[in-house]
């Protein structure tokens, strides 16, 4: 809702998008549990006199309606969205479906969970460790307002001491309000890391969407490709690609015929893996990270990040040329081409800045143990 006291401001959630779509593009998964506090408050209603079912249900109403705007400015960035609620609206989002769920996240799609889990008197931390254990998430990301965990809240108490880190027990025991109570319990029966992030701090999204969590992803395979009718196809385009441990991918293609082309291009990729298939499935173990491998890979994201530099590098070369033939044919004055090749270098600039601090992290990322 920005500096209002109600609603949705759509630069917050043009902002809110534009740093989810940042994550996503490093290849993560991603699904959101949106809340409906900024148009309805159930337990305030409840207060009120209103009675708390008929309160949650309209909060419930309240997280469709947040969830539609992020989807509409997540897909105009050109992030693939689905809206999932838990309360049936054909015509606005899908049905809850578990497996469907997870099979959006496996074909690149962002999902939104909405309506919490479709019932009154959960809240939307309950919804969202819920919807996290279904879908074998890595890990659960609070956003706040606040840049943490503190012993109270730091907005009314001045005294507030910052929690860097703590266990669910000190959590349940302290009655720490970051996160409902039963949400907590939920994660720890089922050992989910939690990190709290403050959301209102520009690019901490990204920063906490990077984090390690040690499971095989099927991005992974993102940049195989397979020759198929003469053509090269990217692997996602003519397989199904599965993850179902956090040690395993699983490779099935749509041809069978196909089976040994996609082995043999595994095999002859950069990724060091030793797949192995029974005719119909290919199972491609994915080991532990030793030293020498993890130097590999950061060489390969080095190169590869030399590679983009590069193509950035030859769009300013083009566009540069482009101003050049402006001025030459008078389109432009000479302060109008100076104004443009500027911009240019500037926005070149900005954007191999961004390249290298991406590539620095990740190699931290690896080369931690």
């Amino acid at each position: 809702m920005g500096d209002a006291g109600y609603g949705i401001d759509p630069k917050v959630v043009q902002r809110i998008a534009q740093e989810v779509k940042d994550v996503f593009d490093l290849g993560v998964e991603i699904a959101l549990v949106v809340g409906g506090g900024n148009i309805f408050r159930g337990i305030k209603a409840s207060a009120s006199g209103m009675d708390r079912a008929s309160a949650d249900y309209m909060g419930m109403l309240a997280t469709v309606m947040n969830a539609v705007a992020l989807q509409d400015s997540l897909e105009k960035i050109g992030v693939f969205t689905r809206v999932v609620s838990a309360i049936e609206m054909r015509e606005v989002a899908e049905p809850f479906i578990r497996r469907r769920a997870i099979r959006h996240l496996e074909k690149r799609r962002l999902v939104i969970f909405a309506a919490g889990i479709g019932q009154p008197f959960f809240t939307t931390d309950t919804a969202a460790a819920m919807r996290a254990l279904e879908i074998k998430a890595d890990v659960l990301m609070k956003a706040t307002g606040v840049g943490g965990i503190y012993t109270a809240d730091p907005r009314k108490d001045a005294n507030a001491v910052k929690i860097d880190e703590l266990t669910y027990l000190r959590v349940l025991q302290e009655e720490l309000a970051f996160m409902d109570a039963s949400a907590v319990s939920l994660c720890k029966e089922n050992r989910l890391p939690i990190l709290v992030f403050d959301m209102t701090q520009h690019g901490n999204i990204q920063r906490v969407g990077s984090v390690r969590t040690g499971r095989a992803s099927t991005s992974l395979l993102d940049n195989i490709h397979v020759e198929y009718y003469g053509s090269q196809m990217p692997l996602n385009q003519v397989a199904t690609i599965h993850a179902p441990e956090a040690s395993m991918l699983t490779v099935q293609p749509f041809d069978p015929s196909l089976i040994n082309d996609i082995e043999k291009a595994l095999r002859s990729s950069e990724l060091g893996v030793n797949p192995s298939n029974d005719g119909k499935l290919i199972r491609i173990p994915i080991p532990p990270l030793t030293e020498e491998r993890r130097k590999q890979m950061v060489k390969v994201i080095h190169e590869m990040a030399e590679d983009h530099k590069t193509a950035i590098r030859n769009i300013r070369r083009d566009s540069n040329d482009k101003l050049k033939k402006l001025l030459k044919d008078k389109a432009i004055s000479e302060d109008e081409e100076k104004g443009g090749l500027d911009d240019v270098q500037k926005l070149t600039d900005g954007q191999i800045a961004k390249l290298t601090e991406l590539t620095r992290h990740k190699e931290e990322e690896i080369l931690k143990v």
